[in-house]
């Protein structure tokens, strides 16, 4: 019952937008790379790299996964890949902070801005959505317990209807105290 419920918050998070498919085992095995050197013609996606955390005054490597490059992706309904795959995919980095301590998702002035920046917190069954206040994640949550961080940048439509691309960036804290 526990995993369903996981698997259902996983999906409603990740459901705004699909996940980039890859029909080719290269494509799979590297995430941070893909098959257009534009995202929608505004994302170069050798700025995605550019994307980091900052903690403690320390920079950490962001992680990403393409959720979708295009608005008519944005707006498909694929079949999600779970939390433990996407992790295993990519191998989110490590950042060891407490609880109460602050996250600052480090965005470079080359990159153009998005529209939207929320993070969802998960840790173990429990999940929360936040919006991301001046690009701050404050770390909370139960100690001693993984918590798993989901970054979302979005693009959205002049009138916010809709997203038109979006990248998913990830970390973990591994044991807060």
């Amino acid at each position: 019952m526990k995993q369903l419920i996981f698997i259902m918050l996983v999906t409603i998070v990740l459901g705004a937008c699909s996940p980039l498919g890859s029909s080719n085992k290269e494509g799979s095995q590297n995430s941070n790379k893909a098959s257009t050197n534009q995202i929608a013609d505004k994302i170069d996606v050798d700025q995605l790299d550019k994307v980091q955390f900052i903690y403690n005054n320390k920079a950490y490597e962001a992680k990403y996964k393409l959720k979708c490059k295009t608005s008519a992706e944005c707006s498909e309904d694929n079949d999600y890949l779970p939390l433990n795959k996407i992790k295993k995919e990519i191998k989110p980095k490590k950042i060891d902070a407490s609880i109460g301590e602050q996250i600052e998702i480090s965005i470079p002035n080359t990159f153009p801005r998005p529209n939207q920046i929320l993070y969802h917190q998960q840790q173990g069954a429990t999940g929360i959505q936040e919006t991301a206040d001046k690009n701050i994640i404050e770390v909370t949550g139960d100690k001693g317990e993984e918590i798993t961080y989901i970054v979302n940048l979005n693009w959205r439509s002049k009138d916010n209807a809709e997203i038109k691309y979006s990248v998913a960036y990830y970390f973990e804290v591994p044991n807060p105290t």
